[in-house]
């Protein structure tokens, strides 16, 4: 059930009116503000069975952009010694693999559900 963006505002055409306490409405708020998104989003999802994770902090994606950058430069020195033949390569090859594994994992926590 993947509507288009716009659609999404024309199909929602119904509205309930929900009675919280004081103390369900700061948990609730606690939660929309902790996943970075509206409350109804936030409703939505529960609905769906999404799983809600807590938006990452700004230094996550500094983080994948700056481990990648690594990731790059070592691909670049193994090119660069595989064609001159200057040193061996293995432990080269495992920081590498060693790399892109460390990105999978980061990326994993805050996108896979």
């Amino acid at each position: 059930m993947t509507l288009e963006k716009g659609e999404s505002m024309r199909s929602r055409t119904n509205q309930i009116i929900i009675r919280l306490s004081n103390e369900e409405l700061a948990d609730l708020n606690e939660k929309v503000s902790r996943a970075q998104g509206s409350r109804e989003r936030f409703i939505r999802q529960c609905i769906s069975g999404v799983t809600i994770r807590e938006a990452p902090s700004v230094d996550v994606p500094k983080l994948i952009y700056e481990v990648r950058r690594v990731g790059a430069s070592l691909n670049r020195i193994l090119i660069i010694a595989n064609a001159k033949g200057l040193l061996e390569v293995p432990e080269l090859r495992r920081a590498l693999e060693r790399n892109r594994e460390l990105e999978v994992r980061i990326v994993d926590t805050y996108t896979k559900d």
